[in-house]
């Protein structure tokens, strides 16, 4: 099955989410999806054009990142590292973190928070 939808498997239905369909960048600011809203689990996708960035914050859960395309710099606690694809970044709850595209290509990556915030 193609793109985003349901299908039935044992019994059960699954999702499939179309991460290219989702993409949402913007001109101004980061662009953003949800892709998951439930009591245990939060997955969103920002998306950075070139020189944009994800302003420092405190982390409102665990936060686990997967670049999906691109490359960027994460930082968190005084500390920094080159997010790309194929590694898992894992960010603990209340660390002041910071996201940045320095490259000259557009960086998309997921951001997976559990507990949900809400439930922290």
């Amino acid at each position: 099955m193609e793109g985003g939808g349901h299908f039935q498997m044992k019994g059960k239905s699954k999702d499939i989410i179309d991460l290219k369909g989702k993409e949402n960048f913007q001109k101004e600011g980061r662009g953003f999806a949800n892709l998951v809203n439930e009591p245990y689990l939060q997955i969103n996708q920002v998306c950075l054009e070139s020189g944009q960035q994800v302003p420092p914050h405190e982390a409102n859960s665990n936060v686990t990142l997967n670049v999906v395309y691109g490359e960027g710099i994460l930082s968190f606690e005084g500390e920094s590292a080159i997010m790309s694809p194929g590694k898992l970044f894992r960010v603990p709850y209340r660390s002041l973190m910071s996201i940045k595209n320095e490259s000259p290509a557009r960086l998309v990556f997921l951001v997976f928070k559990t507990p949900h915030p809400e439930d922290v």
